[in-house]
């Protein structure tokens, strides 16, 4: 079995198989991106090699330590959310050309664990799937950033519905998406607890968070363009 997780894992870290060991490593840094990251777990999945957070995995050992300690699962957990008081921002970036290229968006491991039915049957609804499956991955990664009781949480509980004139949106968080140069951006604004998902409260409120978004939005657009330029 080691031998199995090493070929795969070098796929990825781009590293020969036979140079890995227990200090190499594997973890974000490594791969550059979450969403490569989660493409090695969701082909580690495909092998019956479902780790139940491999946000804690830094290194080929931890991996194995898991393994031998039996804290691989059939599934991965949802973990319970408590609310929380705190104001955040988060903010993304990601490039659309790390999602891979499939035949069927709804039964490919890495689609299904990390996106809802609904959010795949959006984005294959769109002009390119692919970049608004960017734009949602950058959101998710942006509420993470914002609030950090959804860090443990499989993507696919996160699920990012649509105003009906298209504006991004998930529990009381302010959200914003936009695409450039190969690469999509997103913010997400935490101004209340998102356990109840309450509205805020003063109209003021609202557009003070939406103030911020929108300037942040901007500046994350440009910073796009350039890094879409430089490519």
């Amino acid at each position: 079995m080691e031998e199995k997780i090493k070929e795969i894992v070098s796929t990825y870290i781009k590293v020969p198989k036979d140079q890995i060991g227990t200090g190499t490593p594997i973890g974000r840094a490594a791969l550059g991106n979450s969403i490569l990251l989660h493409r090695m777990y969701a082909r580690l999945g495909e092998e019956g090699i479902v780790v139940s957070d491999y946000a804690e995995i830094n290194v080929f050992g931890d991996l194995m330590r898991k393994q031998e300690g039996g804290d691989l699962l059939n599934s991965i957990p949802v973990m319970q959310s408590q609310a929380a008081d705190t104001t955040g921002v988060g903010i993304d970036i990601e490039e659309v050309a790390a999602l891979p290229r499939v035949a069927d968006l709804r039964r490919e491991t890495f689609y299904t664990q990390n996106f809802t039915p609904a959010e795949i049957a959006y984005c294959i609804l769109q002009a390119d799937p692919y970049v608004s499956l960017a734009g949602l991955w950058a959101a998710k990664e942006a509420i993470v950033k914002a609030d950090g009781q959804w860090r443990n949480r499989p993507f696919n509980t996160i699920e990012i519905g649509h105003t009906m004139d298209g504006k991004p949106e998930f529990a009381s968080m302010g959200l914003s998406i936009s695409h450039a140069g190969g690469v999509a951006v997103a913010v997400a604004f935490l101004g209340t607890k998102t356990s109840s998902a309450p509205e805020m409260p003063k109209t003021a409120e609202k557009q003070t968070s939406t103030g911020w978004i929108s300037w942040i939005a901007l500046i994350l657009a440009a910073a796009a363009l350039l890094l879409g330029l430089k490519h």
